[in-house]
C-alpha cells in the first residue's frame, strides 16, 4: 500500500505527542483564520472528540489507472468522499484525473512536488515545492483552503515554523495499515484497523502502487464495517470542522531520524 520508500515509525505508542512536538519547537499556539480551533503548523494526527466521525485520505498520485476506476465505484456506492493529498508532478501528468476527482465530490490536498524528506531540504525549497503544487491545483479547479499533508510525515523544526508563519494547516494521520501492518493477510489488516480506528481518526491509505488491489479488497470492508456502527467518513476538511472537537496531543506520526 505504501509509495516505494514511504516508512513510517512502526509503533502507535512511540510517537510523540504532537502538543509536547510544538513546546519542544518553542512554538505558541497560532490559529489559522477561518479554520477555528486548529492550529497552523502543528501537525494534526487526529481529533478528540465524541463524534463518530472519521476522515479517509490518500496519499501520492493521482494517475489514471483502473484502480482509479475500483476506488472511485466504492466510493460512489457508498456516497463516501474523501481528501486525496497528490504529488505535483504526477497530476501535471494527469490534470484530467485530479479534475475526475473533484468532479466526484472529493477534495485535493498538497503533498508537495515531488514527494522529498523536507527535512533533508531547505525551507526555501519546501516553500517552492508546496507553492508549485498549490499553483496547479488552482489551476484545475480547487478552491478554499488547500491542507498539506508532508511526505514521510517528516518536518524539520524550521519547516514547522515557516508552515505557522504561512497559516498551512498540516494533517497528516494516525493509522496507516500500510506501515502499521506490513506484510499481515488482508483480513488481519482489516481487524486490525478497525480496532485502531475511533473517533476523530484519520486514515491514510496508498492506492496508486504495487499494492493497490490489496487496497481495493480492503477498503470495501474496511468502510462497510464503519458505516454498519453508525460512522461518518468524510474528509480530513470536514473532520476540522467537527464541533465541541480538540486537536488530539497523544499523537505524532514522525520517521526515524
Amino acid at each position: 500500500m505504501s509509495r516505494p520508500g514511504h516508512s513510517n515509525a512502526a509503533g502507535r505508542a512511540s510517537r510523540p505527542a504532537a502538543s509536547c512536538f510544538a513546546a519542544a519547537l518553542g512554538l505558541a499556539v497560532v490559529f489559522a483564520p477561518a479554520v477555528a480551533g486548529v492550529p497552523a503548523g502543528v501537525p494534526i494526527a487526529r481529533l478528540a472528540t465524541p463524534a463518530r466521525v472519521i476522515a479517509l485520505s490518500f496519499d501520492d498520485g493521482p494517475q489514471a489507472t483502473p484502480a482509479l476506476d475500483s476506488l472511485l465505484a466504492i466510493l460512489a456506492a457508498r456516497d463516501v468522499h474523501a481528501t486525496f493529498f497528490v504529488i505535483g508532478e504526477e497530476l501535471a501528468l494527469h490534470p484530467e484525473t485530479g479534475r475526475r476527482l473533484l468532479a466526484a465530490g472529493h477534495e485535493l490536498g498538497n503533498h508537495t512536488w515531488t514527494h522529498p524528506r523536507l527535512d533533508s531540504i531547505p525551507v526555501d525549497s519546501m516553500r517552492v515545492q508546496i507553492a508549485r503544487t498549490d499553483r496547479l491545483l488552482r489551476a484545475i479547479g480547487v478552491r478554499g483552503r488547500i491542507l498539506f499533508r508532508p511526505p514521510y510525515g517528516v518536518l524539520s523544526d524550521a519547516d514547522v515554523r515557516e508552515l505557522e508563519r504561512r497559516h498551512r494547516i498540516v494533517t497528516l494521520f494516525d493509522v496507516d495499515p500500510g506501515d502499521d501492518f506490513p506484510g499481515a493477510p488482508a483480513d488481519s489488516v482489516v481487524e486490525r484497523t478497525l480496532m485502531w480506528l475511533g473517533p476523530g481518526s484519520i486514515l491514510v491509505l496508498h492506492p496508486w502502487y504495487e499494492n493497490s488491489d490489496t487496497v481495493g479488497v480492503m477498503l470495501p470492508r474496511i468502510l462497510d464495517r464503519l458505516l454498519g456502527m453508525g460512522y461518518r467518513v468524510t474528509t480530513v476538511s470536514n473532520l476540522l470542522q467537527t464541533k465541541r472537537a480538540r486537536i488530539e496531543p497523544s499523537l505524532y506520526h514522525e520517521t526515524e531520524h
